[in-house]
Protein backbone atom coordinates (compact mmCIF):
# COMPACT_ATOMS: atom_id res chain seq x y z
CA UNK A 1 0.00 0.00 0.00
CA UNK A 2 1.08 3.39 -1.04
CA UNK A 3 0.47 6.72 1.30
CA UNK A 4 -0.43 9.95 0.36
CA UNK A 5 -0.53 12.94 2.24
CA UNK A 6 -2.71 15.92 0.25
CA UNK A 7 -0.63 19.32 1.77
CA UNK A 8 -1.29 21.25 -2.28
CA UNK A 9 -4.04 23.40 -1.37
CA UNK A 10 -3.73 27.07 -0.85
CA UNK A 11 -5.96 27.52 2.47
CA UNK A 12 -7.93 30.81 1.03
CA UNK A 13 -9.93 30.76 4.05
CA UNK A 14 -7.24 31.10 6.17
CA UNK A 15 -5.68 34.20 4.24
CA UNK A 16 -3.68 35.87 5.09
CA UNK A 17 -1.98 33.52 7.72
CA UNK A 18 -1.90 31.11 4.60
CA UNK A 19 -0.83 33.44 2.02
CA UNK A 20 2.75 32.57 2.46
CA UNK A 21 2.53 29.35 4.73
CA UNK A 22 1.19 26.37 3.91
CA UNK A 23 -1.69 25.29 6.29
CA UNK A 24 -0.43 21.66 6.94
CA UNK A 25 2.73 23.65 8.55
CA UNK A 26 0.70 26.13 10.82
CA UNK A 27 1.29 25.17 14.40
CA UNK A 28 -1.34 23.49 16.78
CA UNK A 29 0.21 23.60 20.07
CA UNK A 30 3.80 24.22 19.26
CA UNK A 31 3.47 21.60 16.32
CA UNK A 32 2.51 21.34 12.52
CA UNK A 33 -0.60 20.37 11.54
CA UNK A 34 1.21 17.22 9.22
CA UNK A 35 3.30 16.00 12.21
CA UNK A 36 0.28 14.94 13.74
CA UNK A 37 -0.77 13.31 10.94
CA UNK A 38 2.23 11.28 10.92
CA UNK A 39 2.25 10.85 14.28
CA UNK A 40 0.93 7.18 14.42
CA UNK A 41 2.48 5.88 10.80
CA UNK A 42 2.78 2.59 11.12
CA UNK A 43 4.28 1.22 7.59
CA UNK A 44 7.98 0.63 6.41
CA UNK A 45 6.96 3.14 3.13
CA UNK A 46 7.67 5.98 3.25
CA UNK A 47 4.78 8.39 2.79
CA UNK A 48 3.97 10.83 -0.19
CA UNK A 49 3.76 14.40 0.79
CA UNK A 50 1.99 16.07 -2.23
CA UNK A 51 1.98 19.95 -2.21
CA UNK A 52 2.93 22.78 -4.59
CA UNK A 53 5.44 25.00 -6.19
CA UNK A 54 5.13 27.43 -4.14
CA UNK A 55 4.97 26.11 -0.55
CA UNK A 56 7.81 23.11 -1.97
CA UNK A 57 10.85 25.39 -0.15
CA UNK A 58 8.74 25.13 3.35
CA UNK A 59 7.84 21.27 3.15
CA UNK A 60 11.72 20.88 2.12
CA UNK A 61 12.72 22.97 5.47
CA UNK A 62 10.28 21.28 7.79
CA UNK A 63 11.36 17.32 6.37
CA UNK A 64 15.08 18.86 7.10
CA UNK A 65 14.04 19.92 10.67
CA UNK A 66 11.77 17.54 11.46
CA UNK A 67 14.05 14.86 9.95
CA UNK A 68 11.09 12.50 9.24
CA UNK A 69 11.46 10.33 6.12
CA UNK A 70 8.64 10.97 3.49
CA UNK A 71 8.90 11.74 -0.21
CA UNK A 72 7.88 15.12 -1.35
CA UNK A 73 6.00 15.38 -4.98
CA UNK A 74 5.60 19.37 -6.37
CA UNK A 75 2.88 20.05 -8.64
CA UNK A 76 3.60 22.52 -11.24
CA UNK A 77 1.33 24.82 -10.07
CA UNK A 78 1.66 28.08 -8.04
CA UNK A 79 -1.99 30.28 -7.15
CA UNK A 80 -5.43 28.91 -6.51
CA UNK A 81 -6.25 29.33 -10.31
CA UNK A 82 -3.70 26.60 -10.96
CA UNK A 83 -4.40 24.16 -8.77
CA UNK A 84 -5.07 20.51 -9.46
CA UNK A 85 -8.03 19.71 -6.64
CA UNK A 86 -7.48 16.67 -4.57
CA UNK A 87 -8.62 13.98 -6.63
CA UNK A 88 -6.69 15.85 -9.49
CA UNK A 89 -3.48 16.00 -7.24
CA UNK A 90 -4.09 11.83 -6.72
CA UNK A 91 -3.97 11.46 -10.23
CA UNK A 92 -0.78 13.67 -10.93
CA UNK A 93 0.80 10.82 -8.15
CA UNK A 94 -0.86 8.02 -10.01
CA UNK A 95 0.52 9.10 -13.33
CA UNK A 96 4.37 10.52 -12.22
CA UNK A 97 5.25 7.79 -9.64
CA UNK A 98 3.22 4.61 -11.73
CA UNK A 99 1.45 3.57 -9.10
CA UNK A 100 -0.06 0.55 -8.59
CA UNK A 101 -0.72 -0.05 -5.45
CA UNK A 102 -3.72 0.36 -3.04
CA UNK A 103 -3.66 3.97 -2.08
CA UNK A 104 -4.08 5.26 1.38
CA UNK A 105 -5.11 9.17 1.18
CA UNK A 106 -5.05 11.50 4.22
CA UNK A 107 -5.78 15.53 3.92
CA UNK A 108 -2.79 17.00 5.33
CA UNK A 109 -5.00 19.55 7.51
CA UNK A 110 -7.09 17.10 9.16
CA UNK A 111 -6.11 16.05 12.69
CA UNK A 112 -7.85 12.38 13.53
CA UNK A 113 -7.27 10.57 17.21
CA UNK A 114 -7.67 6.91 15.87
CA UNK A 115 -4.04 5.39 14.64
CA UNK A 116 -3.69 5.10 11.07
CA UNK A 117 -3.02 1.20 11.89
CA UNK A 118 -6.33 0.61 13.06
CA UNK A 119 -7.90 2.20 9.90
CA UNK A 120 -5.99 0.08 7.39
CA UNK A 121 -7.15 -3.35 9.86
CA UNK A 122 -10.67 -2.28 8.75
CA UNK A 123 -9.58 -2.67 4.96
CA UNK A 124 -11.23 -5.51 3.31
CA UNK A 125 -10.27 -4.81 -0.42
CA UNK A 126 -13.27 -2.01 -0.91
CA UNK A 127 -12.96 1.28 -0.75
CA UNK A 128 -12.72 2.62 2.97
CA UNK A 129 -13.48 5.99 4.18
CA UNK A 130 -13.23 7.03 7.59
CA UNK A 131 -16.55 8.55 8.99
CA UNK A 132 -17.25 10.95 12.19
CA UNK A 133 -20.61 11.59 13.73
CA UNK A 134 -20.51 15.36 13.95
CA UNK A 135 -24.41 14.91 15.58
CA UNK A 136 -25.59 18.20 14.32
CA UNK A 137 -27.19 18.88 10.91
CA UNK A 138 -26.57 22.18 11.02
CA UNK A 139 -22.88 21.67 11.55
CA UNK A 140 -23.04 19.64 8.60
CA UNK A 141 -25.24 21.56 6.10
CA UNK A 142 -23.13 22.48 3.16
CA UNK A 143 -19.95 21.93 4.49
CA UNK A 144 -18.89 18.02 4.31
CA UNK A 145 -19.23 15.02 2.36
CA UNK A 146 -21.99 12.83 4.01
CA UNK A 147 -22.32 9.09 4.25
CA UNK A 148 -25.53 6.87 4.91
CA UNK A 149 -24.94 3.60 5.99
CA UNK A 150 -26.10 0.43 6.97
CA UNK A 151 -23.98 -2.02 9.48
CA UNK A 152 -20.43 -1.33 7.88
CA UNK A 153 -21.12 -0.61 4.30
CA UNK A 154 -21.60 2.91 3.08
CA UNK A 155 -24.90 2.66 1.03
CA UNK A 156 -25.42 6.48 -0.06
CA UNK A 157 -22.63 9.52 -0.25
CA UNK A 158 -23.73 13.74 -0.57
CA UNK A 159 -21.36 15.92 -1.12
CA UNK A 160 -21.51 19.22 0.98
CA UNK A 161 -25.61 18.89 0.87
CA UNK A 162 -28.05 21.13 2.02
CA UNK A 163 -30.60 18.81 3.12
CA UNK A 164 -27.99 16.27 4.89
CA UNK A 165 -29.44 12.92 4.87
CA UNK A 166 -26.96 11.68 8.26
CA UNK A 167 -24.93 13.66 10.23
CA UNK A 168 -21.63 10.59 8.97
CA UNK A 169 -19.41 13.16 7.91
CA UNK A 170 -16.10 12.46 5.89
CA UNK A 171 -12.46 13.17 7.68
CA UNK A 172 -10.19 12.88 4.24
CA UNK A 173 -9.02 9.45 5.16
CA UNK A 174 -9.22 6.75 2.45
CA UNK A 175 -8.01 3.46 0.82
CA UNK A 176 -8.70 3.04 -2.15
CA UNK A 177 -7.76 -0.56 -3.41
CA UNK A 178 -5.22 -0.48 -6.77
CA UNK A 179 -8.50 -1.65 -9.20
CA UNK A 180 -10.11 1.24 -8.48
CA UNK A 181 -7.00 3.84 -9.46
CA UNK A 182 -7.63 4.01 -12.85
CA UNK A 183 -11.29 5.18 -12.91
CA UNK A 184 -10.11 8.06 -10.78
CA UNK A 185 -9.00 9.63 -14.49
CA UNK A 186 -12.55 8.26 -15.93
CA UNK A 187 -14.19 10.29 -13.45
CA UNK A 188 -11.96 13.99 -13.88
CA UNK A 189 -12.74 13.89 -17.38
CA UNK A 190 -16.32 13.50 -16.96
CA UNK A 191 -16.38 15.68 -13.36
CA UNK A 192 -17.94 19.14 -13.57
CA UNK A 193 -16.01 22.02 -13.03
CA UNK A 194 -15.81 22.31 -9.30
CA UNK A 195 -17.19 19.31 -8.49
CA UNK A 196 -14.36 16.77 -8.57
CA UNK A 197 -13.41 16.68 -4.67
CA UNK A 198 -12.62 13.37 -2.85
CA UNK A 199 -16.82 13.33 -2.07
CA UNK A 200 -18.00 13.97 -5.24
CA UNK A 201 -15.60 10.70 -6.56
CA UNK A 202 -17.12 8.51 -3.65
CA UNK A 203 -20.29 9.59 -4.47
CA UNK A 204 -19.85 9.14 -8.75
CA UNK A 205 -18.11 5.66 -7.54
CA UNK A 206 -21.20 4.61 -5.74
CA UNK A 207 -24.47 5.78 -8.06
CA UNK A 208 -22.06 5.31 -10.91
CA UNK A 209 -19.94 2.73 -11.00
CA UNK A 210 -21.88 0.40 -8.20
CA UNK A 211 -18.66 0.27 -6.55
CA UNK A 212 -19.59 -1.03 -2.58
CA UNK A 213 -17.92 1.09 -0.02
CA UNK A 214 -16.96 0.50 3.52
CA UNK A 215 -17.16 2.43 6.63
CA UNK A 216 -14.87 3.33 9.42
CA UNK A 217 -16.87 5.14 11.93
CA UNK A 218 -14.58 6.45 15.19
CA UNK A 219 -15.95 8.51 18.39
CA UNK A 220 -12.25 9.98 18.80
CA UNK A 221 -11.17 13.12 18.39
CA UNK A 222 -10.94 14.82 15.10
CA UNK A 223 -10.14 18.43 13.70
CA UNK A 224 -10.82 19.46 10.11
CA UNK A 225 -9.17 22.76 9.97
CA UNK A 226 -10.89 24.37 7.42
CA UNK A 227 -11.34 28.19 8.68
CA UNK A 228 -10.45 30.84 11.87
CA UNK A 229 -12.74 29.22 13.98
CA UNK A 230 -11.62 25.11 14.06
CA UNK A 231 -7.89 26.27 14.14
CA UNK A 232 -8.04 28.25 17.29
CA UNK A 233 -10.28 25.19 18.43
CA UNK A 234 -7.36 22.68 17.78
CA UNK A 235 -5.41 24.46 19.56
CA UNK A 236 -6.88 25.13 22.24
CA UNK A 237 -8.08 20.94 22.46
CA UNK A 238 -4.43 20.53 22.19
CA UNK A 239 -2.57 22.92 24.58
CA UNK A 240 -5.53 22.66 26.87
CA UNK A 241 -5.79 26.58 27.51
CA UNK A 242 -8.26 29.26 26.45
CA UNK A 243 -5.63 31.76 24.31
CA UNK A 244 -2.09 30.17 22.73
CA UNK A 245 0.71 32.58 22.86
CA UNK A 246 4.18 32.01 21.04
CA UNK A 247 7.59 33.41 22.11
CA UNK A 248 8.72 37.19 22.50
CA UNK A 249 4.98 38.13 22.56
CA UNK A 250 4.15 41.68 24.33
CA UNK A 251 0.64 41.99 25.90
CA UNK A 252 -0.11 45.11 27.86
CA UNK A 253 -3.25 46.84 29.13
CA UNK A 254 -5.32 44.19 27.23
CA UNK A 255 -7.96 41.34 26.97
CA UNK A 256 -6.99 38.81 25.10
CA UNK A 257 -9.23 35.61 24.48
CA UNK A 258 -10.23 32.47 22.47
CA UNK A 259 -7.35 33.66 20.43
CA UNK A 260 -3.86 32.29 19.20
CA UNK A 261 -0.99 34.53 18.71
CA UNK A 262 2.23 33.76 16.94
CA UNK A 263 5.78 34.81 17.81
CA UNK A 264 7.32 38.43 17.91
CA UNK A 265 3.77 40.41 18.55
CA UNK A 266 2.96 42.97 21.00
CA UNK A 267 -0.62 43.66 22.19
CA UNK A 268 -1.47 46.78 24.21
CA UNK A 269 -4.68 48.47 24.91
CA UNK A 270 -6.61 46.33 22.78
CA UNK A 271 -9.46 43.65 23.08
CA UNK A 272 -8.79 40.51 21.27
CA UNK A 273 -11.45 37.95 21.10
CA UNK A 274 -11.56 34.61 18.66
CA UNK A 275 -8.32 36.07 16.72
CA UNK A 276 -5.48 34.58 15.05
CA UNK A 277 -2.74 37.04 15.22
CA UNK A 278 0.15 35.89 13.12
CA UNK A 279 4.05 37.35 13.61
CA UNK A 280 5.91 40.37 13.73
CA UNK A 281 2.86 42.24 14.64
CA UNK A 282 2.27 45.28 16.53
CA UNK A 283 -1.22 45.77 17.69
CA UNK A 284 -2.42 48.66 19.75
CA UNK A 285 -5.29 50.84 20.82
CA UNK A 286 -8.32 48.59 19.16
CA UNK A 287 -10.79 45.96 19.45
CA UNK A 288 -10.82 43.10 16.91
CA UNK A 289 -13.31 39.92 17.06
CA UNK A 290 -13.42 37.14 15.18
CA UNK A 291 -9.81 38.41 12.86
CA UNK A 292 -7.16 36.75 11.10
CA UNK A 293 -4.36 39.39 11.29
CA UNK A 294 -1.64 38.81 8.71
CA UNK A 295 1.77 38.35 9.29
CA UNK A 296 3.64 41.84 9.54
CA UNK A 297 0.50 43.97 10.35
CA UNK A 298 0.71 46.98 12.44
CA UNK A 299 -2.70 48.28 13.43
CA UNK A 300 -2.78 51.50 15.95
CA UNK A 301 -6.00 53.36 17.01
CA UNK A 302 -8.04 52.04 14.07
Amino acid sequence: MKTIILAGGYATRLHPITTNRAKPLLPVAGRPIIDYVLATYPFSDRPIVSTNRRFAPQFAAWQKQSGRDVEIVVEETSAEAEKLGAVGAIDFLIQTLEIEDDLLVIGGDNIFEFSIESFHAAYRGRPLIALYDLKDLDRVRGRYGVAIVEGEQIIDFQEKPQHPASTLVSTACYVYPQEILPLIGEFLRKAESGKDAPGYFNAWLLKEKGVRMDAFTFDTGWYDIGDRASYIEANQHYAKRDTIIGENVSIERSTVRNSVIFDDVTVEDSSLIGCVIDGDCHIEGVTLNDCLIGKGTVIKHA
